[in-house]
């Protein structure tokens, strides 16, 4: 049997090891939760815009299916790729990109990111430190601080889609060889 002095000194030190863990625990579950989600940049009205990129499906060959979230309100869509256009589902509105996420969204979706599929390919970072961007010319995500393959997801232009942070980011075509 512990002296009550002793019990109170143990517990003092379990209660804050326990938070500790739970704090360190706790990020990761947030990270893997949200690894499809991918962020495209804000629209006209100010709302950020996240492409879901494990919800893209191939609905023929000129459409694709995905959903989007406009701040936090998540829709269906379908990607007109032909005509740079898109319809939300749950009003039939068919809508032109009005900003530069919305044209971010539509090649995100239309370039054939694939959705559960995996990596389309990998690319080798030769010149650490190197910067994984939340969207190009963006806030960094992480720095890739050694030489590594990374796996890639597509590309936007000479920026490439990666999930070395542990969610999904973009690294500059001058950091990676194929």
């Amino acid at each position: 049997m512990l002296h009550p002095t002793m019990h109170q000194s143990l517990s003092l030190l379990l209660v804050p090891l326990g938070l500790v863990l739970a704090t360190a625990l706790g990020p990761q579950k947030n990270l893997n939760a949200q690894s499809c989600n991918v962020y495209m940049g804000q629209a006209v009205t100010g709302a950020s815009i996240n492409v879901d990129r494990c919800s893209i499906r191939r609905a023929s060959e000129r459409s694709v299916n995905f959903t989007y979230y406009l701040g936090q309100m998540k829709i269906n869509a379908q990607a007109h790729c032909w005509d740079n256009t898109w319809t939300s589902f749950h009003d039939g509105v068919t809508h032109s990109p009005r900003s530069t996420a919305t044209q971010n969204m539509l090649n995100f979706v239309c370039d054939g990111n694939p959705g559960n599929t995996g990596a389309n390919d990998t690319a080798f970072v030769f010149a650490p430190p190197s910067n994984v961007r939340t969207y190009p010319n963006g806030p960094i995500l992480c720095t890739v601080r050694s030489r590594q393959t990374i796996n890639l997801y597509g590309n936007q232009g000479n920026w490439f889609y990666t999930d070395v942070c542990g969610g999904m980011g973009m690294i500059h075509s001058s950091q990676i060889r194929f």
